[in-house]
């Protein structure tokens, strides 16, 4: 909201909270002054009780219930007859009592809402035109008393006909101004997941680098030390001090070609370098199930669609450590695992992984150290979410869910 929005907006306020305090200030000496013109105790009597009740019947339906005006049609309506009737029950009284009458021409734009403003306005004018009101009780026609009241009418309508637009338009700003501010917000979110996954993209696509070059120098120079000590170790004639050192020599590169491959493997999903994301999740199933001889189900619904690179290596890895953690604590009889593309279903490209077991289960928040930690680390700056569900002797369902371009 600007500046000018809020001025506006908090001077509507307070001029309705002026109108309302208007009404004690004119009441209060008028029923002194009428209570002391009264000609006679009876008089003076009927002039203090009803003005009295006057005042008291304003505080309890607006100054106690300020969230009425313009809102509660019911209450302001039955607020406004009943001030109207007791100011026709004192206009007779005292002449004086027509200020009482001006007093309540603001109420009727504070307190009624929409074109009900206006029947109130018409009623206050009529009021002040005592031959009016006489001329409409006898069935005469009193030009003059509703020429005054028409002209009144005309003239305070106005005046709040323009309050009210003012006051629509601070409110109708107010809100727009509100609504800019959300978008404002859901821009500055979605600015962070665009910078986060930027800086993901960066550091898998420096992982694939590391990976290669590990791979082109590193894994092809021990490959090649390996088979050429293998050559001098069948074709030489050496003596066996010789040999044995030679020996221990390929062993310890071996050794260290198979850490430098289970590197890069750990940089590089291999499964999603020649497969897509289905493909892979369904061989890495199958042969999770061959290395722990458990039954193991892998299904596809909805239409295949193109995956984001990070989304499809957060699926790949949130797999792999959820049957790692059914063959390292379930002991399962059963897992299935289901990929869901779900852009049809619900409106909305999202992508989500179930995997079930029938295993043992465990209590939701009491092992932390149970993989889920870390596949939630990869879940979240995606724009995703981590499910789990688990119940004691019953089994356990881990579902992890992600938009297809990874929020962004």
């Amino acid at each position: 909201m600007t500046s000018l929005d809020n001025r506006l907006f908090r001077d509507v306020d307070q001029w309705n909270r002026v109108w309302v305090l208007l009404v004690y200030v004119v009441l209060v000496p008028i029923t002194v002054v009428a209570a002391f013109r009264a000609a006679d105790w009876t008089l003076r009597v009927a002039v203090i009780g009803l003005l009295s009740l006057l005042i008291a019947w304003h505080a309890w339906f607006i100054t106690a219930h300020p969230h009425w005006w313009e809102e509660a049609l019911l209450p302001m309506v039955v607020y406004f007859v009943g001030v109207v009737a007791v100011l026709a029950l004192l206009m007779p009284l005292d002449g004086v009592l027509r200020f009482a009458v001006a007093a309540f021409f603001p109420m009727a734009f504070v307190a009624l809402p929409g074109w009900w403003s206006y029947p109130g306005v018409l009623l206050l004018s009529l009021l002040m035109v005592e031959e009016g009101l006489v001329s409409l009780w006898r069935g005469e026609i009193a030009v003059g008393g509703f020429g005054f009241a028409a002209a009144t009418t005309v003239a305070i309508g106005l005046i709040g006909a323009m309050m009210r637009v003012i006051e629509r338009e601070a409110i109708e700003s107010n809100r727009i101004n509100a609504r800019l501010i959300d978008i404002a917000q859901e821009n500055v979110a979605l600015h962070r997941r665009l910078l986060e996954r930027a800086r993901l993209a960066g550091v898998a696509a420096e992982r694939a680098r590391l990976a290669r070059d590990m791979h082109d120098t590193v894994a092809q120079g021990l490959t090649g030390i390996v088979t050429q000590l293998e050559t001098v170790e069948v074709e030489s004639t050496l003596d066996e001090s010789t040999r044995r050192r030679l020996v221990m020599v390929r062993r310890l590169a071996r050794d260290n070609l198979v850490e430098v491959r289970r590197a890069v493997a750990a940089l590089r999903p291999a499964a999603l370098e020649n497969a897509d994301l289905a493909d892979a999740l369904a061989a890495e199933v199958a042969l999770w199930r061959q290395r722990n001889e458990v039954t193991a189900d892998f299904t596809v619904t909805g239409t295949p669609q193109a995956v984001d690179a990070a989304v499809a290596e957060a699926m790949l890895r949130a797999t792999q450590e959820a049957l790692s953690n059914v063959a390292r604590h379930a002991g399962a009889r059963r897992v299935g695992v289901t990929l869901s593309y779900l852009g049809e279903a619900i409106g909305e490209d999202l992508l989500v992984l179930d995997v079930r077991d029938d295993g043992g289960g465990f209590v939701v928040g009491e092992r932390p150290g149970f993989g889920l930690i870390g596949m939630r680390q990869r879940v979240d700056p995606l724009g995703g979410r981590v499910e789990i569900e688990s119940t004691q002797g019953v089994g356990t369902a881990i579902s992890v869910s992600l938009p297809l371009g990874g929020g962004g």
